[in-house]
């Protein structure tokens, strides 16, 4: 039992510390991309993009803007 309780501490600890981006950055790297963080789908219009800093948001940008390279 002691062996679950540590596996499951140390499962949560791992995946909480699993990113190197710090919270809110997301949001503001889909705000640059000139695109919206909605919660599970895109409105017609709008592409998938990353996932936004909030759980279950994804950043929707619009099919006008193009990649500027």
């Amino acid at each position: 039992m002691k062996v679950l309780l540590l596996f499951a501490v140390f499962f949560c600890f791992v995946q909480g510390n699993s990113g190197d981006i710090p919270p809110g950055i997301r949001n503001t790297v889909c705000l640059m991309q000139q695109g919206h963080c909605r919660l599970f789908m895109c409105r017609s219009g709008e592409r998938k993009g990353d996932i936004c800093s909030d759980p279950w948001n994804r950043c929707c940008v619009p099919y006008s803007v193009k990649d500027r390279r």
